[in-house]
């Protein structure tokens, strides 16, 4: 399947996935079908749900190749539950590992939650002295999305005016730190504060969410063209499945 929710046993049983798969995790233990994260598999793995697995991913911190895996000494997701591909060829596997580390060798900041974004999923860091840009913010979804795009293959419609609105019970499934009043956010992520992640306000906003990623690998043949880009049309598609 390109996409599936890991067999949870028992008996466990786990389902091998080539590099550069499409993992997932669930907002357990109150959403079991909500998709709060997603990452890139970082090898060939043997994926049982609820276990650990080495990803390529925005946490915080970013992390996509030695450099940025030094500073957190290694690289992994504490309980996957998801997993999809895209049928990748050489030269789109080779494309992938260049775009992951081409974002390792950026020059952004130490502090992880300089480089970390919520709205919109993918926006350049530009020097103000000097107008170049410097390094890439990203949410998790972004991350994947951006890695994909890199090798033309454009999964979810990341275009804002065509999302779903996310009202605020939503927004803190997807990430649970942003239910803290302000003080504790910027305490909590040093200085960030909602406006820096892109979500001022009082909502609703329209966010690109991990669980429409699934949805998008869902449609993806095993052989044959990739289907044209996933547009969500409720926020039900954060759920997988729905």
């Amino acid at each position: 399947m390109p996409a599936e929710k890991l067999p949870s046993g028992p008996p466990t049983r786990s389902v091998t996935a080539p590099a550069y798969s499409i993992v997932g995790m669930y907002s357990e233990p109150t959403e079991k079908r909500f998709v709060r994260h997603v990452a890139i598999l970082a090898e060939e793995s043997s994926l049982e749900s609820g276990k650990r697995a080495a990803v390529w991913h925005m946490g915080p911190p970013l992390v996509s190749g030695e450099r940025t895996k030094k500073r957190i000494h290694g690289a992994q997701i504490e309980s996957v539950h998801l997993s999809g591909r895209v049928p990748l060829d050489l030269d789109q596997m080779e494309g992938i590992k260049d775009w992951l580390e081409e974002v390792d060798k950026e020059s952004a900041p130490e502090d992880p939650f300089k480089r970390y974004l919520v709205r919109p999923h993918c926006v350049w860091h530009i020097a103000p002295e000097t107008d170049r840009p410097l390094y890439r913010r990203f949410s998790c979804v972004g991350f994947v999305l951006e890695c994909y795009k890199s090798v033309d293959i454009d999964l979810v419609n990341t275009e804002e005016s065509d999302l779903p609105e996310v009202d605020f019970e939503t927004l803190v499934k997807a990430y649970p730190g942003l239910g803290r009043d302000e003080l504790l956010l910027q305490r909590a992520m040093r200085g960030v504060t909602r406006d820096d992640l892109g979500i001022a306000g009082e909502g609703p906003w329209r966010i690109v969410l991990a669980g429409y990623v699934f949805h998008a690998l869902e449609r993806v043949p095993s052989k044959g063209p990739i289907p044209e880009t996933f547009t969500p049309r409720s926020v039900i598609e954060a759920h997988f499945p729905a």
